[in-house]
């Protein structure tokens, strides 16, 4: 779990074990990636959508089910925001190709640089990684995990950009949370 705060800057890093917990949970529901057929021709070809890796499904299945969860507590809905989608996918695939889970990999940039560079107007921000064999697993850990469901659960939190990839058959997660400040208008003049 990661949370970031432009003033002050707040950094909250896993501590050992936590990984692990974030690992093992209990059930048995399990996402697959959701290839696309593309019939132009007399034979279909079957292309992933958009890559091999990405599940769009569990993307949006991660959100509904933080978002139930908010609403349990009383906390206002996240708003998918496609530019922390983008940042988020970008950090999963650094994961899966590194086949590890970290926040901050050699050469790049740390959470709040990699979120501000795809142009969002935001003035906090967290992050939760995981890796596990489906959806439901890898939610129930982090929310079992005080640092991860803190991140989930943060009433400050208004977006999120979810990511999930498929590597050898465990669903890389990558859960980038900010807060988007509104646009302010200049004031008219009378």
């Amino acid at each position: 779990m990661l949370v970031v705060a432009l003033s002050p800057a707040l950094l909250c890093t896993p501590q050992p074990g936590i990984a692990q917990q974030v690992l093992g949970s209990a059930d048995n529901r399990i996402s697959q990636p959701t290839p696309e057929t593309i019939t132009n021709s007399s034979d279909p070809v079957v292309r992933p959508s958009p890559t091999s890796l990405e599940d769009a499904a569990a993307e949006q299945e991660l959100l509904e089910l933080a978002n139930q969860r908010r609403r349990e507590a009383g906390v206002p809905p996240l708003r998918m925001d496609a530019s922390l989608n983008e940042a988020a996918r970008a950090h999963a695939l650094l994961m899966v190709e590194r086949q590890q889970l970290s926040h901050q990999f050699d050469g790049e940039s740390s959470l709040m640089p990699r979120l501000l560079e795809v142009g969002l107007n935001i003035d906090q921000a967290g992050e939760n990684v995981a890796f596990n064999s489906s959806v439901a697993k890898v939610f129930e850990a982090l929310m079992q995990s005080p640092p991860h469901r803190r991140n989930l659960l943060d009433a400050n939190f208004n977006v999120a950009g979810m990511a999930a990839l498929w590597s050898n058959g465990r669903l890389y997660v990558v859960q980038d949370f900010a807060h988007q400040a509104p646009k302010l208008a200049p004031a008219s003049m009378k």
